[in-house]
C-alpha cells in the first residue's frame, strides 16, 4: 500500500479530520493524524456529534465526549448551522463551558439552556446574535440571583429586549 492510498483510507474514518503519511530518510513511515473534535452531542433519533467544523460525527461505542448535550426538535441542518456554532461559543468561554449542561430546542427553534447549578431553565430564544442576551444573563447571575437565591425561580427568560423576566417557583 502506498502512502497516498493509506491517507485516503485513514480519512474515510469519521473520527479523523486529516491524515498525512510520509517516509523519512531512514525508511520509516510516519503518520500524522488530526482528530475531529466534537462540540455538541445531539440526542434525538440515532444521536450524533457535531464537530468544530459543523459536520456530523457518529457516536462512539467506546468513548463519550464531555460536551453540551442537545435534545428536542432538532434536525441535522439546524444542529450543524446554528447549534454547533452556538456550542462553540459556549465552549470558548470558560464560565459557559462549565455552567451549561444541556440545550433543549423547541419546535420554533427557541433554545432553552439547562445549567449545572440551579434548579431552573434559561430561555435564550434564537441562537442568532445571542451575545447581548448572554451578557445580560451573566450580569443577572452575578448581581441578581446571588442576592435572591439560586432556587427561587423556575425559569429565566432572556427573549425580551433590555430585561430579564423570571418566573417564581
Amino acid at each position: 500500500m502506498n502512502k497516498d492510498s493509506l491517507e485516503r483510507v485513514l480519512v474515510k474514518n469519521p473520527m479523523i479530520k486529516s491524515a498525512q503519511v510520509y517516509y523519512s530518510l531512514d525508511g520509516y513511515i510516519h503518520v500524522n493524524i488530526q482528530q475531529r473534535e466534537p462540540v455538541l452531542r445531539v440526542l434525538t433519533g440515532e444521536g450524533y456529534y457535531v464537530d468544530r467544523d459543523g459536520r456530523v460525527m457518529p457516536l462512539s461505542s467506546k468513548f463519550t465526549s464531555r460536551v453540551v448535550v442537545a435534545t428536542g426538535d432538532i434536525n441535522k441542518k439546524f444542529a450543524c448551522e446554528k447549534l454547533g456554532p452556538f456550542a462553540m461559543k459556549l465552549k470558548n468561554e470558560p464560565f459557559w463551558d462549565a455552567y451549561i449542561e444541556q440545550l433543549v430546542v423547541r419546535s420554533n427553534e427557541d433554545v432553552v439552556m439547562i445549567p449545572k447549578v440551579g434548579d431552573f431553565r434559561i430561555v435564550l430564544g434564537k441562537v442568532d446574535d445571542c451575545e447581548a442576551r448572554l451578557e445580560k444573563l451573566m450580569l443577572f447571575l452575578k448581581d441578581g440571583i446571588t442576592k435572591k437565591g439560586w432556587n427561587r425561580y423556575k425559569e429565566i427568560n432572556l427573549k425580551f429586549d433590555n430585561q430579564v423576566v423570571c418566573v417564581r417557583k
